[in-house]
């Protein structure tokens, strides 16, 4: 087999992307995770200094990106973890947004959290 042959094989079985290609792919998404991770701390905290609350809104959409991430995981690996892990990102979430609804209507207030 030639290193053409062995290049073409391995594409084909990777959906036409090379070996590079998936690595410099999980990689950035690892970074962006956690980019997206210190976004959301910083913005908590910089809101909690100059108002004294925090908003949850971006908490929301992070641990919604996570569930997502994780049922997709659930769903091409099949391993049991990653159900669990998910479900609690998605509880986590239903709660964040119980909440943030509540606040919306007036029902508790924004300040304390």
């Amino acid at each position: 087999m030639t290193k053409d042959e062995i290049l073409e094989k391995s594409r084909s079985d990777n959906g036409g992307k090379d070996i590079e290609d998936l690595e410099v792919q999980k990689s950035a998404a690892k970074i962006a995770y956690f980019s997206s991770f210190g976004l959301c701390v910083l913005v908590s905290v910089l809101n909690w200094i100059f108002t004294g609350s925090i908003r949850i809104e971006c908490w929301i959409v992070f641990f919604g990106m996570c569930c997502v991430a994780f049922f997709v995981k659930f769903a091409k690996l099949k391993k049991l973890h990653e159900l669990f892990v998910a479900l609690g990102y998605l509880l986590l979430v239903a709660a964040l947004l119980v909440l943030f609804i509540l606040q919306l209507s007036g029902k508790i207030p924004n300040s304390g959290l």
